[in-house]
């Protein structure tokens, strides 16, 4: 017995953020979920069951195609989903790419209201292909010598829930960016950029006698929001 006819769909990802100058959707990845709460019978068996708080999360994967592709805000709202992480990657032999995460709440799922944003220190990918020769929070790089780095944004998100289980209000606060670089050790010492405030996380030194040496630098630094922007029902007090 042969397969029934299937309306298969191939090489079709479409932004789930929307358009995106300078990017190339490359993978989306949405999925639906939900809790579930549970009521027993004296006997331990279910009696009933409540299924609450849906969302929908997503996952984007692009590939640059212009050195000026644009970073977008952590805690922005883009087609309907709040941003939550941003990463950007690179490496020797290979171009730019970036991974967005994000949601939004209900049942079919709804615009994200607007929250407190936050713009990193990367305004753009600066190169299309291989590593370039800065990046954020870390000193004493040259691009000659990098062999990968990674770049991620984001913030802490709150999510509020209503007297029946459901999706009420939001919240951002505390933007955090990271960079990790790994490159060949002839570049002398390298570490943060403490003059404008970041601090080193971790130096991982890799020896060996079959290797050239290398090193792995990560560095963190805590950013504020952006002006004017707020989480819904914020006073000026706490904004």
């Amino acid at each position: 017995m042969s397969d029934p006819t299937a309306s298969q769909a191939f090489f079709d990802p479409a932004s789930p953020f929307g358009a995106l100058a300078d990017w190339e959707c490359q993978s989306e990845n949405p999925q639906e979920t939900c809790q579930r709460a549970q009521a027993l019978k004296s006997n331990g068996d279910e009696l009933r069951s409540q299924n609450f708080d849906h969302k929908t999360t997503v996952s984007a994967d692009y590939t640059a195609n212009a050195a000026t592709a644009a970073i977008p805000k952590a805690g922005a709202v883009l087609n309907g989903f709040h941003v939550d992480t941003v990463t950007v990657k690179y490496t020797q032999n290979d171009f730019a790419k970036m991974t967005l995460s994000g949601h939004k709440h209900g049942s079919p799922a709804a615009n994200h209201p607007a929250c407190r944003t936050y713009t990193g220190s990367l305004a753009t990918v600066g190169v299309i292909f291989g590593c370039p020769a800065t990046l954020p929070g870390i000193l004493n790089v040259s691009g000659a010598g990098v062999r990968s780095a990674t770049y991620t944004l984001g913030c802490s998100h709150i999510d509020e829930l209503g007297s029946q289980g459901e999706f009420l209000a939001a919240g951002n606060h505390d933007g955090v960016e990271t960079s990790e670089v790994e490159f060949c050790d002839t570049l002398g010492a390298t570490g943060a950029d403490t003059t404008n405030g970041w601090s080193l996380s971790t130096r991982n030194t890799s020896l060996g006698n079959t290797q050239a040496d290398a090193v792995t630098v990560s560095v963190e630094h805590h950013i504020q929001k952006d002006a004017g922007s707020a989480n819904v029902g914020e006073t000026a007090s706490n904004s």
